[in-house]
């Protein structure tokens, strides 16, 4: 997605107690209680970090990507920020980056007034700017899909903010002061770069307001008393808006207390051990991304409903925050993993298989398929290879069709036989694929189209 990934360490011990259900029910109930009032104060104290997650790791990527430090003195609040250059093996800040498209970032503060942004109009290849408040909720599209290309003059405002937009602007209203822009261009290779980078140049902030900037200095989720203090501190930066912000009231008691930098302090040393103890265990469970699919075919897991949508469950928020921050909505961009083979078996660097992308991929954009190497945290980033190559899709210089339009994708450490053209070249560890579907269609979002299973071949 972008900017930087979570800190935190996740331990194998706790990845395959949270995978095989090993932690302890006692303490931690059901896994991920959303319906209904919490029966139990360990549900209650999960269901509230289940709500702080999200806002924690919103306020951690601003505070990286905009906040001063010893380094850059000055602050990029209410600044665009631009990613020139595809990612690499060498960007291990994010996980799942994707090998399609470069970034044009701003972390927004909105409590001084409005920002007046222009955007291009973009025709000829994927675009799009869109716009997360500080629950991580996607409020706003524009661009391929959304405005059909066109761009224009927008006034971002505010909660607040009770005034029309000027002459010429279009209105977008925020949920919450703070605000992430992402834009997104898409490249066809790295000769295309300086195009795409031609278009970011067209992205401008035409004014903006003095920021407030935030004061605490986010650490890490597992250290509760940091976690409390930065989402109550962000929690108080705006009007608590709807139906996202009511909630925080029903966690008052557990610490979550809009304004309240200090509520940490006011918990008995029982319960902040409680905290203590579950953030460490939920961010195992999270890590497992289980209630990111749908369904699973082929084995290739399937993305669920209200992934970056208004109104998701705060589990599904938390656990994109934690694996794929910045996640679009499914009518967007959709995300289809795999991690084992035909047989069932996980995939290994040391084997050779094949993937028959069919013709008639129902993406309106593009569509890709990335690899990716496991690391020991359980996080994905590209592995260096003999060409350079960490994705293949319907943009691939040299690719090789069959007659009926169909891809055979070769997935190997070794240079196949067959040529490097459809060559997605393999880590020599375990690895994780992921097929990306950028402005799926309507039989895809309906479960009417499916991939076929990765096939393992002979050795």
């Amino acid at each position: 997605m972008a900017e930087s990934a979570p800190t935190f360490r996740l331990t194998r011990r706790m990845a395959l107690a949270a995978g095989a259900g090993l932690l302890s029910p006692a303490l931690f109930g059901c896994a991920h209680a959303q319906h209904g009032r919490p029966q139990s104060q360990a549900d209650r104290l999960r269901a509230a970090f289940h709500y702080a997650f999200p806002i924690f790791e919103f306020a951690r990527t601003g505070w990286v990507a905009a906040a001063p430090n010893p380094r850059r003195p000055a602050h990029r609040f209410n600044q665009l920020v631009h990613r020139r250059v595809l990612a690499t093996p060498e960007d291990r800040n994010i996980t799942t980056p994707n090998n399609d498209t470069v970034y044009s970032s701003v972390r927004f503060d909105l409590s001084n007034g409005p920002a007046l942004i222009e955007l291009p109009s973009v025709r000829d290849r994927y675009f799009s700017s869109v716009y997360l408040d500080h629950y991580t909720d996607h409020f706003a599209y524009i661009g391929t899909r959304a405005t059909k290309g066109e761009g224009g003059v927008f006034l971002l405002a505010g909660p607040s903010w009770n005034d029309a937009a000027k002459a010429g602007a279009q209105l977008i209203k925020a949920p919450t002061n703070d605000v992430w822009m992402l834009a997104r261009v898409l490249v066809t290779g790295p000769e295309d770069l300086p195009t795409a980078t031609a278009i970011q140049d067209r992205i401008k902030i035409l004014s903006a307001p003095e920021p407030k900037l935030p004061t605490i200095a986010p650490t890490r989720a597992q250290d509760c008393a940091n976690l409390l203090a930065v989402v109550n501190e962000w929690l108080g930066r705006s009007p608590l808006a709807e139906p996202v912000g009511r909630r925080a009231g029903g966690f008052g008691d557990l610490g979550i207390r809009p304004g309240d930098v200090a509520a940490w302090t006011s918990l008995t040393p029982q319960l902040q051990a409680d905290w203590q103890a579950m953030a460490a265990a939920e961010l195992a469970i999270m890590a497992q991304g289980g209630v990111l699919q749908s369904d699973v075919v082929n084995n290739w897991r399937y993305p669920a409903d209200g992934i970056g949508a208004p109104g998701a469950r705060d589990d599904i928020r938390a656990t994109v925050a934690l694996v794929g921050f910045g996640a679009m909505e499914r009518v967007e961009a959709s995300y289809v993993r795999a991690q084992s083979d035909d047989r069932g078996e996980t995939f290994a660097g040391d084997r050779r298989y094949r993937l028959m992308v069919p013709a008639d991929v129902p993406a309106d954009a593009f569509w890709s398929l990335s690899m990716y190497e496991i690391d020991a945290d359980g996080r994905l980033f590209f592995a260096e290879n003999a060409i350079a190559r960490y994705s293949l899709g319907d943009r691939t210089p040299g690719l090789v069709r069959a007659a009926n339009g169909a891809v055979l994708v070769i997935m190997q450490s070794d240079p196949p036989a067959e040529g490097a053209g459809n060559w997605l070249p393999t880590p020599r560890g375990p690895f994780a694929i992921l097929f990306r579907l950028y402005i799926p269609q309507t039989r895809f979002l309906r479960g009417e189209w499916r991939l076929p299973a990765v096939e393992r071949l002979a050795a």
